[in-house]
């Protein structure tokens, strides 16, 4: 199982190797329905979640403001992806808007990956990549076929609070890599959040920074040289940002260039902060 880059240009020619079981469109649903790539189906991330705790407050209970992956049962999960025509032993391409998206491609091909998809491709340049070459544009909502998806979870993708709880008491956290803004990071902005900044330690490395100018992934010589130089050779990374969507897609970009499987905190900061027995670093620490 594993992740993969598709060109747009190719993808236009309908020449992904291999065939793809199935065509996710992972924006927004109303810009799906606006326009999508031919036989593409929509899966947003947002559907997949635990609801937020009522300690969270009404903020965090919106749609999109909580990450923490549901607790289904797998044959749950994957009889869900069977129904949006996915098949468990064939590849899967998965697209988005580039940076426009914030990472949505990313979240939603870490968790076809995490419930055991063999193998998924993330479409360079995404929408505007897929229309710049020459791409048509239906509208319309597809039916999808159901097809037959066994999920077994690959738990060496995910980390969760509890784990890292238990590693932040024992002073054996791992290299955590925040993918979010420098003011994010800092905890100069969202003042809704009652605690704001990063998690002890944590390396930052802007979402933005993985795209060139055209919304492309830049290429792997130049990411692996804006990479943290405490991530060059960590063992153990784990990738967060406010509900695991631009950190998804940091963790599906490393694997690709360097097939090191990047653990995704899926409660990211917006659970962590509600642990008031964990702390928080800001740019006043």
């Amino acid at each position: 199982m594993g992740i993969g880059i598709l060109e747009a240009d190719r993808s236009v020619r309908g020449q992904p190797e291999p065939p793809a079981s199935a065509i996710l469109d992972a924006r927004p649903h109303d810009q799906f329905q606006a326009g999508h790539i031919p036989g593409a189906t929509w899966l947003g991330w947002e559907g997949w979640c635990e609801s937020a705790p009522d300690s969270a407050g009404p903020v965090l209970a919106q749609g999109g403001y909580w990450g923490v992956m549901t607790t289904a049962s797998a044959p749950l999960l994957g009889r869900r992806l069977a129904a949006q025509g996915l098949c468990g032993d064939r590849p899967i391409v998965v697209y988005a808007d580039g940076p426009r998206s914030r990472g949505r491609e990313g979240r939603v091909a870490w968790m076809l990956l995490y419930l055991g998809a063999p193998t998924v491709y993330l479409l360079d340049g995404g929408w505007s990549g897929w229309l710049a070459h020459g791409g048509k544009a239906p509208i319309g909502t597809p039916s999808p076929a159901t097809d037959h998806f066994t999920a077994r979870f690959q738990p060496e993708r995910r980390q969760t609070l509890r784990a890292l709880r238990a590693c932040y008491r024992a002073a054996t956290l791992p290299v955590l890599v925040d993918t979010r803004s420098q003011s994010e990071f800092d905890g100069e902005i969202q003042e809704y959040l009652p605690r704001r900044g990063h998690l002890p330690g944590a390396l930052l490395l802007p979402f933005t920074s993985l795209f060139a100018p055209d919304g492309r992934y830049i290429p792997r010589e130049q990411y692996l040289s804006r990479l943290p130089e405490g991530a060059r050779q960590a063992t153990s990374l784990v990738s967060y940002c406010e509900v695991a969507v631009r950190a998804s897609l940091f963790a599906l970009l490393h694997e690709t260039y360097t097939g090191q499987i990047v653990a995704v905190y899926d409660g990211s900061v917006m659970q962590w902060f509600l642990e008031h027995d964990l702390p928080m670093e800001n740019a006043r620490s």
